[in-house]
């Protein structure tokens, strides 16, 4: 069965593969094991952490196939940016130039360094392996961040924001980082990314510039890259535009990429999620499928299963979802349906 679960220490190996995979263009997924080691220990202690309101917790969801006993994917939730590192994004503005001796009125794009995102949380780390991108497994990962988001509400601020995938050229080069980035600091895009992801991002505010940057004046190749996602990622894209995620102008520093943003209460599969308590067993396989998640933070693990509905507060489920999920009658679940535009 595949479900999707809260990281452990033992999940070690698997992720620096996975990690080695998506390298580079994944900030919050580095190849390093140290830094994998430390972001699924900052997840255990989040997770058992009292928490009032968000502060510097981060969650590390993975995918496992428990047939084959093997870690294929990874989501992650920061629940609040800003906490201890500035996050940077550029804003796309326009500006206005004109002289009446010349009859000229010019308008053109800049780049704003903000902080906008500070106080947001932020859905990332997104990763599957490619034999598992299939059946809805993508969907299961990405909406189980919402799932979890809406179980553990008080975790979590007002809003949300995603950076996706930005755009390479065939040699694997952003043309956005080789027109502005590469004069600031000096190096490779994954090697400025991969500092970042283990660093901290206080070498952003000591060596990006402060000023706009005039669009007008970057490459062609630069220009057709600010807030255009990668090829790649467009089933990525779909699944956040489809919950309610969208882009207001504002790009990843590194690569343009756009950064999409909304509320956490009107992301769709949050709005359509319900709790009910587990009422028994059922046996009919054949009943509507959801996406049923364990209602406690400390075994949190989500999967697709058939679920009977047999009054406003409890629910029917079959025992290999009991089995999979470790769950007892009188257990409390949330569930969401498959279809967005579902009103259950």
């Amino acid at each position: 069965m595949i479900i999707v679960r809260t990281a452990r220490q033992s999940d070690l190996d698997s992720v620096l593969a996975l990690a080695e995979s998506a390298y580079p263009g994944m900030t919050t997924l580095p190849p390093d094991r140290r830094a994998l080691a430390d972001k699924i220990e900052a997840s255990i202690v989040s997770v058992e952490r009292q928490v009032a309101k968000p502060d510097d917790e981060t969650y590390l969801l993975v995918m496992e196939d428990t047939e084959k006993a093997t870690i294929v994917g990874t989501a992650g939730i920061i629940a609040c940016l800003g906490v201890k590192d500035e996050f940077y994004s550029y804003k796309l503005n326009k500006v206005t130039h004109s002289n009446k001796a010349l009859n000229k009125k010019i308008t053109v794009e800049t780049l704003n360094l903000t902080n906008h995102f500070e106080g947001f949380a932020e859905v990332a780390t997104l990763y599957l392996s490619e034999d598992y991108r299939r059946n809805g497994n993508g969907k299961l990962l990405a909406r189980s961040r919402y799932l979890f988001m809406a179980q553990f509400r008080q975790r979590f601020p007002e809003s949300v924001m995603a950076d996706l995938r930005g755009t390479f050229d065939e040699q694997g080069k952003s043309p956005f980082w080789e027109a502005v980035g590469r004069h600031f600091f000096d190096m490779e895009f994954a090697q400025a990314d991969l500092y970042g992801a283990l660093n901290g991002n206080q070498f952003i505010a000591d060596l990006m510039p402060k000023y706009p940057i005039y669009v007008n004046l970057l490459s062609a190749e630069a220009q057709q890259a600010i807030g255009s996602p990668n090829e790649k990622g467009k089933a990525a894209t779909q699944m956040l535009l489809s919950e309610g995620f969208a882009w207001n102008g504002h790009v990843d520093i590194f690569d343009a990429s756009p950064s999409v943003d909304t509320r956490i209460d009107d992301i769709a599969t949050v709005k359509h999620s319900r709790c009910a308590s587990v009422r028994g067993a059922t046996d009919a396989a054949d009943t509507c499928r959801y996406m049923v998640a364990t209602g406690s933070i400390d075994k949190f693990a989500v999967c697709y299963s058939p679920l009977v509905l047999v009054d406003e507060g409890g629910v029917l489920l079959p025992e290999t979802t009991f089995n999979t999920l470790g769950l007892a009658v009188g257990d409390v679940i949330r569930f969401a349906p498959l279809a967005l535009n579902s009103p259950e």
